[in-house]
Formats: C-alpha cells, structure tokens, sequence
C-alpha cells in the first residue's frame, strides 16, 4: 500500500483537486443529458484522478440485479470488456453489486473472484452506484501496479459514485421527462387525426406507425373483430409479408383472443415458446419475441385489439401498458367515428341517387309523353292497312304482329309516364312459355345477327303466375338484353324453368344463363342498386327496375353464379303466396 509523505500543502492541493472533479462530474448534467456520454465524462474524470491504468462503468440489468453490463471502458485493453454482461456475484464488479459495499484488491493475482480480462491489472478499486437506495451499477479502476489505489482514494471513488449517481439519476429523469412529452405529443397529434374525415385505415396505420416509433418495437399492429368472432388484421407498423399475410384469428382458440374474452391486457414474455400462440413459426420468421396486447373497447365492448412486438425479450411496465391502453382508447374513437363517417357518405350517396332518378323521371316522363303521339299515329295508320286489307295476305301476319308490338310500346310509354303514381297493377295468370317464346321471337333478328343460339326449356305441366304480363315482359327482356350485351362475339342463352318445392311454399325458379364475360366482382354485390353498371354506355337501371317489378308480386332476381364464362340469373315467383291472395 501507498504511503503519503507529502506535507500539508501538497495535500491541500490533492484535495482541492479531487473537490473540483467532484465539481466537474456534478457539473456535467449542464452540458447534456446523453447518459452514455455522461458515463464516459464520469470515467474519464476518474480514471485520470486516481492515476488508474484503466478502469470501467457497468449498469445492472432487472430489478431485483440479475446481470451487470459494461456500458463504457477506457485503457489498452477495454475492447476485452466493452459490453461485458456479468452476472451478479461475478467477477470484483459483480461481487461489489453482490455484497453492496466497495471491494479493493492490491493484488489480483491472490483474488478468488478476479477475471482475468485484462492481463495488464495488477490491482483492483470497485465501488457501488446507488440511486434511491438501490444499487444501480459500479464504477471500477484498475492499475497495472500493485496496491496501487489507497484508502483515501477508496474514499474519493466512493465520493465519485455517489455524485455520477445523482448525475445519472437527473440524466434518466430528464429522459423520462422528454419521453413523457414526446409521448403527450403523439398522443396530441393522434387525437387531431381523429378530427380529420379521413377513412379508417388511414387512421389506424398512422396510429400503429406512431405507437412503433414511440414504444421502440419491432412491430404494431391493430386487429378487428368481425362478425364471426374472427381478429382481422386492420393495420400493421413494421411487419414483414408472413405478418401481414397471416389468416384471421378465431377468438375462442387463440392466445391473443384472451384480450377480448376477458377485455384486460395481456403480456407474453417469449412468443416464440408460449403455449396457445399459434403463429410459432411466423414469429421466428418476422423475430418476434415478446408481446404486449391490450384490448380496443367501445362502451366496454371489445371490438378489437393493439398489439406490440419487441425484437428482444423484454417487461413491459405499468406506464406502458398505460400508454399502449390511451391508445387502444383512440382506437375506439377512430373506428366510431370512421363508421359514422361511411354512413354519412352513404346516406348522402343516396341522396345523389335519389335526386338522378327524380330528374331522370321527370325526363322519361317529357320523352314519353313525345313519343306516345307518334305512335298513336302509326298505331292507327297499321289498324287501317289491316281493315283495308291493303297488304297481300302472307304479309297481314307481320301487320298484326307490328300491331300488337305497338300496343306494348304504348303500354310502356304509359308506365313511365304514371311511374311515380301508385295504380293498381293488371294482374292476370300468365304462361311463362308465352312470355319467353314472344320475347325470343321478338329478338330473333338480334340473336341471329350475334352468333347466338338461344334455347327454353321446361316441363310439361309448368303452373301459371299471377302477375303484370308487361312488367314480367319488361323484366325478361331486361335480362335477355343484357345476356345479349355480355356475349359481343355470339354464345349461348339458355332459360329453363321449375318448381322448385320449398318448406314454407312453391317457387317458380326460371334461370337465365349466358356464355359471356361475367359480372365484375367488384359490382357484382351491388349489381341490383341504381347506376350500377359495368358498360361504359350503360345507365345502371335495368336490373334495379327489374328487381322493383319483381317485388311487387314477391318475386326477386339472384346472381346464382358469375364468372369470365358466363353468368346465370335466377328469378323466383312464390307460387303459393299468390294463391292465396288472389283465391
């Protein structure tokens, strides 16, 4: 050990000196707030004024101490130690942590718990960093000397810990203070992007990136509960194709349905080997490991949830799990308001629709009423020809037929012009074979013209419909028209009917089936709404007049199947119903 035979104003000086390190350390919280960067000044500072040949600074990790590690180090051989994880009770560090008091080696070479990192050391000075009453790491010397560091500057190590202690504790408050902030912040900003009428995903994924981005995970997700009780994927922060692709969960079978079945958080500290997590392997492919999920309640319902993945294991706090709930709270208000915001649009979609079909009817109602004086004329100018028999006999059948053509031109001229007004239908027992064998015979030309072959086919004994003969014509030739328009190179129409034997009553099915190039399968849901139409020259009115006509003798038209082959229509007249109300 080191004799001190200096006089006293040698000594005076060393203290004066040592006090103005203390100063120096204290006074590093002024200059920033970079802990590594204070950790280093810290070091420095020390290992200059105790003449050390080297030395280091190591944290603990957990709470209670499980592990130490080595955040900074300075000397020839520090690349032995920088990042050295220690456990607790190893080493001179880990057994400083170990028995909570300073340990002072003069000679490692007669130490039991020295490790030989560093083969220049001699001796050894270590000392523990507390703050709050807890050890929160050790700072350490060493010397390529033998009994190389003294009781006084045992005495200054320990001094020195205990300001780095306080620098550090001020360093990590302000830290915590500016994460604080920062997360108010996003929060702040999440809450304007609720105001904005942007639709739901775009909320979501801004919500996900800003949860990622604060939290420092690997990944954010938001998922759905659907009707099913299935958890759909609505937005994903930092995922990879095998997250972003993985199928819908069912709650009931799931570990991440847990959150919605008991509407709490949960917490899972490896993924990889949980037992009921599911997605083992996609979680080794995307490096998930541990999991943080809250649940997204509206009313105290859960209709979704917020996950966050770590790349590392890793214990989410109280504040976290706090932080990640306000968000699940923002979630809630997103997805309300999303909704309300597409039923608003829809309802004023509606509104749009309404006022097309308004003028489009007060439109149809002026043509009609232009149309109906020329063709009374022509009407009356064919019933002439034919009394007068001014046509050779093998051409009085195409009279009578342009006749009775002109008659269902009137009819439907009529229609439109009393569209709006509430009379009582015509009805009479129709034989569908009449309606379709006119029909087809009235299209003949335009069959022949297309390359396409048109067939109907039926039993013998098919029951009569109580309906409008017009409005049933007006629906078939809807149909077959737009079978027509699908098949532009020629095909096949095929129409069968049947009864078709129900438990609450017969139905009368008539299938109308084409060869041609399908229903889009982004309309084909809507396909019976007004101004839905696939053909740029359409107006998107045909089938939705259609599916009217139908109801008004409960009736209705179904898209039974659809594909770039062909489509088949089925129209369904309840037989029974009509029975009884016309008996």
């Amino acid at each position: 050990m080191r004799t001190s035979t200096k006089s006293p104003k040698d000594v005076a000086k060393k203290r004066f000196r040592r006090l103005r390190v203390l100063y120096r350390i204290a006074n590093l919280i002024n200059s920033t707030t970079d802990e590594k960067r204070i950790l280093r000044r810290i070091l420095y500072e020390t290992v200059r004024e105790l003449g050390a040949t080297s030395g280091s600074l190591s944290l603990v990790d957990g709470d209670p101490p499980e592990n130490l590690r080595v955040v900074v180090a300075l000397g020839e051989s520090s690349q032995n130690v920088r990042n050295l994880r220690l456990r607790v009770g190893q080493g001179v560090v880990g057994k400083v942590v170990e028995l909570g008091h300073p340990i002072r080696v003069e000679d490692v070479s007669k130490s039991d718990f020295y490790l030989a990192l560093r083969p220049e050391v001699r001796s050894e000075l270590a000392v523990p960093l507390s703050i709050n009453g807890k050890i929160a790491g050790v700072i350490n010397v060493d010397s390529d000397r033998l009994a190389a560091f003294s009781t006084d500057d045992e005495k200054l190590l320990v001094a020195i810990a205990h300001q780095a202690a306080k620098v550090i504790h001020t360093s990590r408050l302000y830290e915590q203070l500016s994460t604080q902030a920062s997360r108010l912040e996003a929060l702040i900003r999440a809450g304007q992007a609720l105001i904005a009428p942007e639709p739901l995903a775009k909320v979501l994924q801004r919500i996900t990136e800003t949860v990622q981005s604060m939290l420092d995970t690997k990944l954010c997700s938001i998922m759905l509960l659907n009707e099913k009780g299935e958890l759909i994927i609505g937005a994903v922060a930092g995922g990879g194709q095998y997250y972003t692709q993985r199928p819908s969960l069912t709650v009931r079978n799931s570990l991440i349905g847990e959150v919605v079945v008991r509407a709490a958080p949960l917490q899972v500290f490896d993924v990889r080997r949980a037992k009921g997590y599911r997605s083992q392997s996609m979680a080794r492919k995307e490096q998930l490991v541990s999991l943080l999920s809250v649940p997204i309640l509206f009313h105290q319902k859960p209709i979704g949830i917020i996950n966050i993945y770590t790349s590392k294991p890793r214990r989410f706090s109280d504040e976290e799990i706090r932080l990640l709930d306000a968000f699940a709270s923002l979630c809630a208000i997103a997805i309300e308001n999303a909704r309300r915001y597409e039923s608003l649009v829809r309802a004023e979609e509606s509104l749009r629709k309404a006022d097309r079909l308004t003028t489009l009817g007060v439109l149809s109602a002026e043509i009609a009423h232009e149309i109906r004086n020329p063709i009374s004329v022509i009407s009356m100018l064919v019933h002439s020809l034919i009394e007068d028999e001014a046509v050779v006999a093998d051409r009085r059948q195409d009279l009578t037929i342009i006749a009775e053509k002109l008659q269902r031109i009137s009819r439907i001229v009529g229609q439109v012009l009393n569209f709006s007004k509430q009379q009582v239908l015509r009805y009479e027992w129709v034989c569908i074979e009449e309606v379709i064998s006119d029909l087809f015979f009235l299209l003949s030309h335009t069959f022949a013209t297309r390359s396409i072959s048109a067939q109907f086919r039926a039993p013998k004994k098919l029951p009569s419909v109580f309906v409008d003969r017009g409005h049933l014509e007006q629906v078939f030739m809807n149909l077959f028209l737009n079978a027509v328009q699908a098949m532009p190179t020629g095909g096949a129409l095929d129409v069968e009917a049947r009864v078709v034997k129900r438990s609450q009553s017969p139905v009368l099915q008539i299938s109308v089936s084409d060869t041609g190039t399908g229903i889009a399968p982004d309309i084909v849901q809507h396909i019976f709404d007004p101004f839905v139409t696939s053909r740029k020259e359409g107006v998107g009115l045909g089938l939705f007049i259609s599916q009217k006509l139908m109801a008004q003798f409960g009736g209705k038209i179904e898209v039974a199947k659809t594909s770039s082959k062909g489509t088949t229509l089925i129209v369904s007249i309840p037989l029974e119903t009509q029975r009884k109300e016309n008996d």
